[in-house]
């Protein structure tokens, strides 16, 4: 079977009438969107590498405690890099000439007041020199600028935050705070473009003081897209930790790395409420629980590391690994069942070709839209549009359901549940804003427009570029009210669709698009997945596809006590391959299958299973 488009093509004729010329002379092929994967959709890797890049968190800043850890992760196949290393930038001298004879990736770290603009975390001549061994070589050596969407909005005006940062120093510095009830506003802006302006003139404020190259890491926020935008060296995002959203802040931040062509990370947090995984028997220390059974389960963790590699992640941080992987970090180095699982973990992933993520659907944003999860609020301060809302739902009730745990209560059997979700429509979907590039929205199939969507020339333009080369393109009514005259004059250039309304049930609220209009979308999917409520993505390999199924259900998860393993919550589904395969093979059972046109697997208690199909030739 080479294409889907005969039955495609039908379903959206069904909904929508008669197909424009365009539109049949271009018919939807899943096989055509991995044929242009060497651009845009192509895995970015981090600068100066040729591999996938996993990290040590934390490391000594002494040349010769640091060679002797390489030589351990080298050993015991514990990663390739570290995120963060140990020392400052002015500081970074002879480690930055060790890192750069291995050719190993490193970020650097400025402390804790690195998001504070006006502060002392600025460096100069003297950290450009340090880092110049790595930096004329091209390797990755960013300056972290962490959480830098959480402090502009939450610790901005936290005297507390400040007086821990600066000590005695206090009021030499307490100037520079943010009033209180402005969310890191000096005063209340009155529109997402006054916000915009003022958030983009932080961030490449403290870009410019951290030596120009950064690594943008954000965690409650969903600001990668204006990271990339503002000129982030590396697109990175923090999960796990209390954070909620991770699968919608995957697509945001995927989408993000395909709209400016820069390579994305994922860091695990191993912090869960007052909780934080470390080496050791469950102890209180401060009020702060620790161990190796504090914090989150070793099996969200694996799950996370692998979720994050096979959606195209250029690299993936264990946070606090210096403090988790070993009983002591130092000679012998002694693993723990966490430095097992590492070990295990990423010659696994060196292993198995992850191929590229085929996310078929791209969901556009307003340019200025400001999506932020966390506060609820556009930018953290404005009040939300019908428009605005309907983003939340789309992300929050629609596509990721049960992942916000920040405001709703989580799951008081399992408070980890809503870490990772079964996916309703499959990992399908990236994120982009407006001001994305016709080369690169053309590239998917379908485009699904959603909330307050401001139509300028260069937008429209887009579109009809997208339209021409055979994208279908879906939008609310609202939208197609907006565009007026302009609506019939873009519908001349290939197949535009106006979605019917419908108001959501959970939400009793107008939705961005029905659920019955997303089900159809999973036709664009080689593999059909039905069966037991299963997280999956597929991506496209040299010779066919690799299916992800996650079973995040049957480990059960606080963060002050051990996990506990369901047994019996096993996972079924049913897989149904669109095209003729020549053999599969189940990378982690070891089980192979020749010629298989239906499957089933069976997926453990939290684990993970991935399901290589080759393709016949001309089958792909």
């Amino acid at each position: 079977m080479k294409t889907l488009s005969i039955s495609i093509l039908s379903a959206f004729a069904a909904m929508a009438g008669t197909l424009p010329a365009s539109a049949q002379q271009v018919p939807l092929r899943y096989t055509d969107y991995p044929k242009l994967s060497a651009g845009a959709m192509r895995n970015r890797l981090l600068p100066g590498t040729n591999h996938f890049t996993y990290t040590m968190y934390g490391a000594p800043g002494e040349p010769g405690p640091l060679h002797a850890m390489m030589d351990e992760m080298n050993r015991d196949h514990l990663g390739n890099g570290f995120d963060p290393v140990g020392g400052t930038p002015q500081t970074a001298g002879p480690i930055s000439e060790l890192l750069a004879q291995a050719g190993w990736p490193a970020v650097f770290y400025s402390g804790g007041e690195m998001q504070i603009k006006g502060g002392r975390a600025v460096f100069g001549d003297d950290s450009l020199k340090a880092l110049a061994p790595l930096r004329s070589k091209g390797l990755f050596s960013p300056v972290q600028l962490g959480e830098w969407g959480y402090y502009f909005h939450n610790l901005a005006c936290n005297e507390g935050w400040w007086r821990d940062v600066y000590g005695a120093d206090f009021d030499k510095y307490k100037h520079l705070m943010k009033p209180a009830g402005l969310a890191g506003y000096d005063h209340k802006p009155t529109s997402k473009q006054e916000c915009f302006d003022i958030v983009r003139d932080y961030f490449t404020s403290r870009k410019h003081d951290l030596t120009d190259h950064v690594i943008s890491v954000t965690g409650h926020s969903h600001y990668e897209a204006y990271a990339g935008e503002w000129g982030a060296e590396c697109i990175g995002l923090e999960v796990g930790e209390n954070i909620a959203f991770t699968q919608s802040k995957f697509a945001f931040t995927r989408g993000a790395s395909r709209q400016w062509e820069r390579p994305w990370s994922v860091q695990i947090s191993p912090w869960f409420g007052p909780a934080v995984t470390t080496s050791g028997p469950l102890h209180t220390d401060g009020g702060i629980m620790r161990g190796l059974d504090a914090g989150h389960s070793l099996s969200l963790y694996e799950r996370m590391w692998l979720h994050a590699w096979f959606a195209g992640a250029a690299m993936v941080t264990p946070e606090n690994s210096i403090a988790t992987s070993f009983e002591k970090p130092e000679a012998p180095w002694t693993l723990t069942p966490y430095g097992k699982l590492q070990a295990r973990t990423f010659p696994f992933m060196l292993n198995h070709d992850r191929g590229i993520p085929f996310t078929p659907v791209a969901i556009v944003i307003d340019h200025l839209a400001g999506y932020n999860g966390y506060m609820d609020k556009p930018w953290g301060i404005l009040e939300p549009t019908p428009g605005d809302r309907q983003l939340r739902d789309l992300f929050d009730f629609q596509l990721y359901p049960g992942a916000d745990h920040i405001h709703a209560r989580p799951d008081p059997a399992n408070p980890e549940g809503s870490y990772l979700r079964p996916t309703p429509f499959g990992e399908i979907f990236d994120v982009h804003l407006t001001n994305v590039s016709a080369n690169t929205l053309r590239l998917y199939p379908v485009i699904v427009l959603a909330g307050d969507i401001v139509f300028t020339p260069d937008f429209v333009l887009c579109l009809k570029a997208c339209l021409h080369s055979g994208t279908h393109v879906l939008v609310s009514k609202t939208h197609r009210k907006q565009l007026g005259s302009q609506y019939a004059e873009i519908a001349k250039c290939g197949y535009i669709e106006t979605a019917e309304e419908w108001v959501n049930p959970t939400t009793g609220r107008s939705a961005a698009i029905p659920d019955s209009r997303l089900i159809r979308l999973k036709q664009l999917l080689p593999i059909e997945v039905s069966g037991d409520p299963i997280e999956y993505e597929i991506n496209r390999i040299a010779d066919g596809w690799v299916i992800e199924l996650i079973n995040n259900r049957g480990v059960t998860k606080s963060g002050d006590k051990p996990a506990i393993v369901d047994p019996n919550a096993v996972a079924y589904v049913h897989l149904h391959s669109r095209f003729r395969a020549r053999s599969a093979m189940l990378w982690k059972a070891g089980a192979s299958f020749k010629a298989p046109r239906d499957l089933d697997v069976a997926i453990g208690p939290g684990a993970t299973e991935f399901v290589q199909y080759n393709a016949t030739a001309g089958a792909r």
